[in-house]
């Protein structure tokens, strides 16, 4: 019983797919005429000719690979040479722009040593100038101060002469000669004074052979005791008095007496 209605079922399933299959079908063909379009009533036809003189498209070459690599390495070796120009004239430029660099520094520092050679020979020259002229100076004021002492010199002794005979004039005025004296007779004095122009001390340094006429220099001498041109001498001119006056040699000769 289970199994007759288990077949009718699957009877009745395959009754309504078939149905449904031919509904689907019966469908699609109506919907696809209904939608198909008249075809025209002329239809007119072309005929189109091919020339046959159209060449047939060509293969392209064959490559030539060995070709190809000469071909790249022809452009290397180029390329690679071209490089090594580049370098060489960049070097060379280089060394070029160093030798430039090279003179240029060589010549400024031969000018700097021409400058300091030039300065140094200008200083010496100058120095020689002026060395020179200081020695002429020196020599015209040596030679000016040697005239000046010279002058100085004279004045000093014109002084020291016109104060010795300015004492030998005073001594003679008083000197009283005695009668055993004659005519040639000399007597050399050493005198000493002091600034104020008073002796101090008097003595026979060469005698005349007569004590006599020695003692009577020596008295003529107390006598008179004070120079005042020794006095004015040793204040105007210390220095001349002393190297000079300070002490006196005279001479006192006998040359007027009657025989």
């Amino acid at each position: 019983m289970n199994r007759g209605s288990y077949a009718l079922a699957v009877v009745i399933s395959l009754v309504f797919h078939a149905a449904l299959i031919a509904v689907l079908t019966y469908g699609w063909e109506a919907s696809t005429e209904h939608e198909r379009k008249p075809m025209p009533k002329f239809v007119q036809a072309k005929l189109v000719t091919v020339d046959a003189t159209v060449t047939k498209k060509k293969a392209p070459p064959k490559v030539d690979k060995i070709k190809q690599r000469q071909q790249r390495e022809l452009e290397r070796q180029r390329q690679v040479e071209a490089e090594q120009k580049r370098r060489a004239a960049l070097e060379q430029k280089k060394k070029a722009e160093a030798e430039k660099k090279r003179k240029a520094e060589a010549a400024r520092k031969k000018k700097e040593a021409e400058d300091k050679a030039r300065r140094e020979k200008e200083r010496k020259e100058q120095e020689r100038k002026e060395q020179m002229e200081r020695e002429r100076q020196s020599a015209f004021e040596e030679a000016l101060e040697d005239e000046e002492e010279l002058q100085d010199a004279r004045e000093d002794t014109q002084a020291v002469m016109s104060v010795a005979q300015a004492i030998q004039q005073r001594i003679e005025s008083v000197w009283s000669r005695p009668p055993s004296a004659r005519n040639g007779m000399l007597t050399v004095v050493q005198i000493n004074f002091v600034p104020t122009g008073r002796v101090v001390a008097a003595n026979i340094v060469e005698g005349s052979g007569n004590a006599a006429l020695d003692r009577s220099v020596l008295q003529a001498i107390r006598k008179v005791e004070v120079f005042p041109e020794v006095a004015d001498l040793a204040r105007e001119e210390p220095n001349v008095f002393e190297r000079e006056v300070r002490t006196t040699l005279l001479n006192f000769r006998v040359e007027d007496l009657r025989q």
